[in-house]
């Protein structure tokens, strides 16, 4: 039989049980100095983190990753003492109140003793809550029923905020304790199956990527035609290669290309995973790439055919074979196939973006740490590459299309599986801490 429910006046709650109540998180925490608390402004930890201090200092960090076993900034006892104010303490919840608002999580037992930083807000709860029915309750990655309510209350243009009052005047449905617990023993053990699912999908999700890439670095060092005379190429990252490929600079094979784009060329999408598409940038975001760049002259005219790669991400694969007339970011450098040249760029992209090539594309390119690294042409251009005969490069380049599309569809399929459980999982949640679904007996 069904139980009587009741209208919350809520829309993203609407109806609860009638013997359920519908409170505001201000009436929930203690009703003390200590029942919620803001970090301490930013400003008070300015210059007073060390690298291995004695206490930790807890961020957002530890919300996303459920993990308080460790800190990225950690002070010592003297700056303790003067933020001893905001030490957070196992049962603490955590709540996030910069950037990713909407995560939660309890303080674990056993943690070392810190402070949090100026991005969290710490809350303490009547003993007639149970914290994991808060969580489940509070947290983005669950139900969502208090961060439906952020939606309406976020305070900031350029990053979503949250303040004390905010967080104080959320509605929380609230069922008696022990009901709480019951949902919450449930919601464990249901969302526990539904994680290693999910777990085992990602697992099998990345298996897919490395066979895709097991798959394309044997076709473009090794080819697709068995049983061939090979010889040592003489370059470390290559290794043993068909007898038939010649070992070639880029130099040998390309020149730079500086071209201004124009008006009427669609500008292509670039991206590190899948390098330059023979689609256009839809045009509600081309409007915010070409003010990011001020004036499309700026961009870079492309051919297909031409070989494009960012100076600035080459270590990280960042290649592209130019498929269609157009324009590109004016970040990437653009090579163009020598006159008379038989090559096929695919080819060379595919070889460019493998582990081994992206070492070598490491080693070639200059600065102090890896995120101002950058590959310029004249360092680009000496870096040699295997090439075998243009008959079989376009033979590769087809095998790889058909290949990685093939694995891609997998990896796809399988990504919306997630998508599909990590739904469910949301929608399972909010059924039952609203009430609209009854722990079974």
């Amino acid at each position: 039989m069904a139980r009587e429910m009741k209208d919350s006046g809520k829309s993203w709650i609407k109806e609860i049980p009638s013997h359920w109540e519908l409170k505001r998180i201000k009436n929930l925490i203690l009703q003390s100095k200590d029942g919620i608390k803001i970090g301490p402004f930013g400003s008070a930890l300015t210059n007073k983190t060390v690298d291995e201090g004695e206490f930790n200092v807890y961020s957002q960090a530890n919300l996303i990753s459920a993990d308080f076993s460790a800190t990225k900034n950690t002070i010592d006892s003297d700056t303790f003492e003067e933020l001893k104010n905001y030490e957070v303490f196992p049962g603490d919840i955590c709540l996030s109140m910069m950037g990713t608002i909407g995560k939660c999580k309890k303080v674990p037992e056993g943690i070392k003793r810190g402070i949090m930083d100026s991005h969290l807000i710490k809350i303490r709860l009547q003993e007639s809550v149970d914290s994991r029915f808060f969580e489940y309750c509070y947290d983005k990655d669950y139900g969502g029923v208090c961060f439906a309510q952020m939606q309406f209350d976020k305070k900031g243009f350029i990053m979503d905020g949250l303040n004390t009052s905010i967080v104080k005047n959320m509605y929380f449905p609230l069922p008696p304790k022990e009901e709480q617990k019951r949902i919450s023993d449930y919601l464990d053990n249901e969302c526990s199956h539904i994680d290693s699912v999910i777990e085992q999908t990602r697992a099998s999700i990345e298996e897919y990527r490395k066979l895709k890439q097991a798959v394309i670095t044997q076709a473009v060092t090794k080819g697709i035609r068995p049983d061939r005379p090979v010889k040592d190429s003489g370059v470390d990252w290559l290794g043993i290669v068909p007898e038939s490929w010649s070992i070639l600079r880029i130099a040998n094979l390309y020149d730079e290309r500086n071209v201004s784009g124009s008006d009427d060329l669609p500008i292509l999408t670039v991206s590190i995973n899948t390098g330059i598409s023979d689609h256009e940038i839809p045009d509600e975001e081309k409007a915010r790439v070409v003010v990011r760049s001020e004036d499309k002259s700026k961009y870079k005219r492309v051919y297909p055919g031409d070989l494009a790669y960012n100076m600035m991400r080459a270590w990280q694969g960042a290649f592209g074979a130019v498929r269609t007339d157009g324009m590109i970011s004016p970040a990437y450098v653009v090579a163009k196939p020598k006159v008379n040249t038989e090559l096929d760029s695919r080819h060379i992209e595919a070889l460019l973006r493998t582990p081994s090539a992206i070492e070598e594309m490491h080693r070639y390119s200059h600065g102090i740490t890896d995120f101002r690294l950058r590959l310029y042409w004249p360092e680009f251009k000496n870096i040699r590459v295997c090439v075998p005969p243009i008959e079989e490069q376009q033979e590769i380049a087809d095998y790889i299309d058909i290949k990685s599309s093939q694995i891609d569809d997998l990896i796809a399929k399988k990504e919306k599986a997630v998508e599909e459980l990590d739904s469910y999982k949301k929608s399972l949640i909010y059924e039952y801490v609203t009430g609209k679904k009854e722990v079974p007996a």
